[in-house]
């Protein structure tokens, strides 16, 4: 099994949670029985700033498969002093199980990014393979 904290394994995790857009002011909405929440955070020096992003989600059932986990998006930015611009210095995405198993966060990514799959195919009558769908979701795998 490959490592849950993978950059392939959070992009299926972003795809499945489906947050909301920057615009939407919602912190926290649920994808069937996984409850999800976000918060961001912002602080501006003279010349960078720095952004956090916190997605937090899982499947509080109070049996054997209750599972927690993260998502964190980091984001360093410098301002050029001259023109204004933002230039990205450091950027870093990394994901860590709180409570539960591993395997159990993986088994229902799995199972629900295949209905998901499933559900953009019937939705798209074209017949057009994987029009729709984030890139990462055609590996075929």
């Amino acid at each position: 099994m490959r490592r849950i904290g993978n950059a392939d394994t959070i992009a299926d995790i972003e795809f499945v949670i489906d947050a909301p857009g920057l615009g939407d002011a919602r912190h926290s909405w649920a994808v069937e029985d996984v409850d999800c929440t976000r918060n961001r955070y912002k602080f501006s020096g003279p010349s960078y700033e720095f952004n956090i992003e916190v997605i937090e989600f899982g499947r509080v059932q109070g049996g054997l498969n209750s599972w927690r986990a993260v998502v964190v998006t980091e984001l360093w930015q410098t301002t050029d002093t001259t023109t204004g611009a933002k230039r990205g210095i450091r950027s870093t995405k990394w994901m860590k199980i709180l409570n539960g198993r591993a395997s159990d966060v993986a088994a229902w990514m799995r199972n629900r990014r295949s209905r998901r799959i499933d559900e953009a195919i019937r939705a798209n009558p074209s017949g057009r393979a994987g029009a729709g769908l984030n890139p990462i979701d055609r590996r075929g795998d």
